[in-house]
């Protein structure tokens, strides 16, 4: 009888732990309801949570050619709360994006556009994120770009790196 009872409580535990697995409501719970993947295609490399916010300010994010302080802890710990609480913007999956993985989520707003980031896992480079500007009323797949915003050089500013994954709107 304790066996069936231990069961039943860790069954129920586990299913409620699936929530976790969803995106954090910070904002955006009106409007029309989109369905994004997103997809690493870095041939060595995972993202962090990824942040998706509608009609993001992009200048809370990017200050001249560096970036601000609630992107700077995105970018380099992973923590998309700060920027997401200064933007209001939902939080993507928690935990990594794996190499070649994708994520699909839902995603509620009233804006046109979306932007979405998420860090580069600092396993092999330290400071490196990923971020791409979605056109909402256009379906289809946008490019994931990857961008070093230079600490561990000491330059400070934000470089242009390269593709790093897609992002398809449905």
């Amino acid at each position: 009888m304790k066996t069936k009872v231990v069961l039943v409580a860790a069954s129920a535990a586990l299913l409620s732990a699936c929530a976790y697995f969803q995106p954090e409501k910070v904002g955006q719970a009106e409007g029309r309801e989109y369905t994004v993947t997103v997809k690493n295609t870095l041939a060595k490399e995972r993202f962090a949570p990824i942040l998706i916010v509608g009609d993001a300010d992009d200048g809370k994010i990017w200050v001249g050619k560096y970036v601000s302080n609630e992107a700077h802890t995105q970018f380099t710990t992973g923590n998309p709360g700060p920027l997401a609480a200064k933007l209001g913007g939902d939080q993507g999956q928690p935990g990594k994006l794996g190499v070649g993985e994708e994520i699909t989520f839902k995603f509620r707003t009233t804006a046109r556009k979306a932007r979405i980031t998420a860090m580069v896992h600092p396993d092999i480079t330290p400071d490196n994120y990923v971020t791409a500007l979605v056109d909402l009323n256009a379906r289809g797949t946008t490019t994931l770009e990857r961008f070093d915003i230079g600490d561990d050089e000491k330059r400070y500013s934000v470089v242009k790196v390269g593709p790093a994954g897609t992002v398809t709107l449905r």
